[in-house]
């Protein structure tokens, strides 16, 4: 059965490019699977690969002169990194030679081990969300011919699919979800686990909070819809009776992104039969807000943008702590006070010939141009002074908690905030009813290393 997929008519521009400066290029494809069809946005050739001993004499790049010469390691390393700033929904769907030989017919054993390493890579890195499915697509540009061909390899069966692959006008169906998810999230550090290293512990609170969103519930436009129900319907026009004097609606209703409310069902939380004294020697204290735009197919399901949803957190949570992690320093790792930690706040940029946006993560101090840097390296765009990139977070001030962990003898009690003892059957958390989003405070690490009983 042949594979579907499309994607714009000016990206088989930039293939045909490629040729001009290299003989052999690899790169990823980037898009969303729906009902077995592929609907691509991005094309990104992937960079020259050049050892750290090759970059340190200053050698020049070389280019690669046929497929056998393609670094799959590097190339799944690419994969990994567009990832992390792609939004949720959204995957890298495989791979695209442009060589004048002939790969796919018959398929080129590289390619095998190319698709399989990218799968595994992607497949390795928890809350990562990498893989869509066991199905990588593959996609061969020939400069000498001006031909295309496409086929999906099954990286579990290692069977191989034919796909007919549409190159249109213009593709402007993506519907855009906007959500913020608030996080004010304490984990005590029990006398038994205090030992180990930071990371350890953050890898626990991350699976708590993964746990706590397979809870949640979600409104549309502060309407709830069923799981099965195509997002196409969610800001279709309702039918205005005649001579009613709000048929002068706005027209441009239906290009309002949609905003999502994200509840906590608290009705079936378990209460323990009774409350014990526990040993803690510390506190991490998580807070802050995620900011988040998704663009979606219209055929997507309620279901698929609600794990979408779930999967854009994460993957923006652990990609900012790894990130943040792989930045401390010795020092910093050996700490044994209390201190506050700032991951990189998220930023979101348009991409250019598209209302698509994705992510990238500053810490404190960078800009825009390392924004552009970033663009340059993982997706191949030369971005200009026109780079559309929007600061939805903003810059954490983190004044107060400083002053908080100021006084070695402050008591762990007046560091747990107050919960209100009026319980009801859904808490609410987050919700966005507002046709704008406000500047948020940035991920912070909140630890406290100090021996306390908490009740």
């Amino acid at each position: 059965m042949t594979r579907q997929a499309e994607g714009e008519e000016y990206w088989l521009k930039y293939l045909s490019d490629i040729p001009t400066n290299y003989k052999c290029a690899v790169g990823l494809i980037l898009g969303q699977v729906v009902s077995q069809k592929y609907h691509v946005f991005h094309f990104a050739k992937t960079p020259p690969f050049q050892t750290d001993e090759d970059k340190a004499a200053g050698k020049p790049l070389v280019t690669m002169k046929n497929i056998l010469e393609i670094n799959d390691s590097f190339v799944a390393d690419h994969a990994l990194q567009a990832t992390r700033m792609l939004p949720g929904g959204m995957h890298v769907l495989g791979v695209f030679v442009v060589s004048d030989e002939e790969i796919l017919n018959p398929f080129n054993s590289k390619l095998r081990t190319l698709l399989t390493t990218v799968n595994k890579t992607l497949g390795n890195q928890n809350y990562l969300f990498g893989n869509c499915g066991s199905e990588k697509l593959i996609f061969h540009y020939s400069g000498k011919t001006k031909r295309y061909l496409a086929k999906s390899y099954n990286v579990a069966s290692s069977s191989i699919t034919p796909v007919d692959f549409k190159f249109l006008p213009k593709i402007n169906n993506w519907l855009n979800f906007e959500f913020k998810y608030v996080i004010d999230y304490l984990y005590f550090i029990s006398g038994n686990n205090y030992e180990g290293p930071l990371n350890r512990h953050i890898k626990i609170i991350l699976d708590n909070i993964n746990k706590k969103l397979q809870k949640y519930f979600f409104l549309f436009n502060d309407e709830f819809k069923e799981s099965d129900e195509r997002i196409e319907s969610i800001n279709k026009k309702k039918k205005i009776p005649r001579g009613s004097s709000k048929r002068n609606i706005d027209n441009n209703a239906e290009e309002k992104p949609v905003q999502v409310s994200i509840y906590e069902d608290t009705y079936s939380m378990e209460i323990p039969d009774k409350i014990e004294t526990e040993k803690v020697m510390g506190q991490i204290r998580i807070i802050g807000e995620v900011a988040s735009k998704l663009w979606l197919n219209p055929k997507t399901t309620i279901s698929e943008v609600e794990q979408a949803i779930k999967e854009d957190i994460m993957r923006s949570l652990s990609g900012r702590v790894d990130m943040h992690w792989d930045s401390l320093t010795d020092e910093e790792l050996g700490e044994n006070i209390n201190t506050v930690h700032e991951p990189p706040r998220r930023m979101l940029i348009t991409l250019p010939d598209s209302n698509i946006s994705i992510s990238d993560y500053l810490f404190p101090g960078e800009g825009a141009e390392d924004v552009k840097t970033s663009l340059e390296e993982l997706l191949d765009i030369k971005a200009g002074n026109e780079l559309e990139v929007l600061d939805l977070e903003g810059q954490a001030d983190i004044s107060q908690y400083y002053q908080e962990t100021s006084s070695p003898e402050a008591e762990c009690d007046t560091l747990i905030p107050q919960v209100s003892t009026n319980i009801s059957s859904h808490k609410y958390l987050i919700g966005v009813g507002t046709g704008f989003l406000i500047l948020v405070i940035s991920i912070i690490l909140h630890i406290f290393l100090k021996g306390d009983n908490v009740k």
